[in-house]
């Protein structure tokens, strides 16, 4: 088994210049004249599937992997999705990322046919939550939108695999650099979103800030980890969901409600009823008194799955898809939703953050977006 030991390092990759259907890949570089920066701590496989392997990291947390003790080391060579360089040992040292991701290294006894490769996945910033095989309560609203006629219903669902999360929402930072280098419609830029939706007296830490758009992101970041494309888009307006594809989407409702209570088959987390003591734990209840907005991701606690801001800051969109293969990005908890939001979201209204204080060249104000996004994927 492959040991993990944490470091951060700095090195050029070169380039195998393969496609090889995931992406250009990068040989490791041999050790020369490179120094360690920082060790960090080891870290074990999150999941072990025959040859492939799963990392869980934070942020910034570089990684090393050796190839297996029976193995004869001498006659393999490290593929990897991002700067790396490799020790006299044939040890791989992989760089850390301060984005969300996931990192694909491979070791390949023979180059021309990377079937054969033992795989392991490094996830920055994710984690897998375990669905397969497991059942579910799930809850939903329905009715009129307005309170004189709203109905709670409730359903089972049996999941039928696992998936890869982001612990925490899109932030700003990480959508910057998603943009760098690509070419989006002007009114889906990220600069044009920063510029209105947040002011100039903000400090830096408005980088960790969630950011809403979707489409786009969605597209980038597959195309960063060497994935195929969910979305199918010919025109801005109109797109189809490619449900084959193995790359990042939004989760579908039943998901999303999975995710956000924890996998617990009850209204909340906690429970079937709304405690105020409970959510506090989780978000600012003051954010909708305080006017405050939405505030950086990781300032509250995770819940049971690790993930972090699932109440509470920006309302999360899922995917509500249609039988001719297009789909909508839908807020479950938007009184404006085409479905009546459920208990939960009823009583998580009054807490929803209002607004920034931003003002436009107009002097009116700009809503921020309350809209978050998470992205997801299949574990395959």
């Amino acid at each position: 088994m492959k040991k993990i030991i944490s470091l951060l390092l700095i090195c050029l990759s070169c380039s195998l210049g393969e496609e090889n259907g995931l992406k250009n890949y990068y040989v490791a570089q041999k050790e020369k004249n490179i120094a360690v920066r920082q060790s960090y701590k080891t870290v074990n496989p999150r999941k072990t599937v025959g040859r492939k392997k799963w990392y869980e990291v934070d942020w910034n947390q570089g990684v090393k992997l050796c190839p297996e003790k029976d193995f004869n080391t001498g006659n393999g060579t490290w593929i990897v999705n991002g700067t790396s360089h490799v020790d006299s040992l044939n040890c791989v040292y992989v760089d850390g990322s301060p984005y969300t991701r996931s990192i694909l290294v491979l070791f390949a006894r023979n180059r021309n046919d990377l079937k054969d490769a033992d795989s392991s996945w490094i996830l920055v910033n994710q984690t897998i939550i375990d669905l397969k095989g497991k059942d579910f309560i799930v809850y939903k609203g329905i009715g009129r939108i307005d309170d004189r006629y709203v109905k709670d219903t409730s359903y089972a669902v049996r999941m039928e695999y696992d998936l890869i999360v982001d612990k925490t929402e899109l932030r700003v930072r990480d959508a910057l650099w998603l943009r760098e280098g690509e070419k989006v419609h002007e009114k889906q830029s990220v600069l044009w979103f920063y510029e209105d939706y947040y002011p100039s007296s903000d400090s830096l830490m408005v980088l960790d800030y969630p950011s809403q758009y979707y489409r786009y992101y969605l597209e980038f970041r597959s195309k960063k980890d060497g994935l195929e494309n969910v979305l199918n888009c010919s025109k801005p307006t109109q797109c189809s969901y490619n449900k084959f594809a193995n790359g990042y989407r939004l989760p579908y409702y039943d998901e999303w409600y999975i995710l956000q209570n924890a996998g617990q088959s009850k209204v909340f987390s906690w429970g079937n009823e709304f405690v105020e003591d409970s959510l506090k734990k989780y978000a600012d209840i003051h954010c909708a008194k305080n006017v405050s907005g939405l505030y950086p991701v990781k300032r509250y606690a995770p819940n049971q799955f690790g993930l972090y801001d699932t109440y509470g800051n920006a309302y999360e969109t899922y995917f509500a898809l249609y039988d001719d293969g297009g789909y909508l990005a839908v807020n479950p908890c938007s009184i404006l939703g085409f479905k009546n939001p459920g208990k939960a979201c009823r009583e998580l209204l009054r807490y929803k953050c209002l607004r920034r204080n931003t003002i436009v060249n107009n002097g009116s104000f700009k809503e921020p977006g309350f809209q978050g996004m998470r992205m997801v994927r299949k574990l395959e």
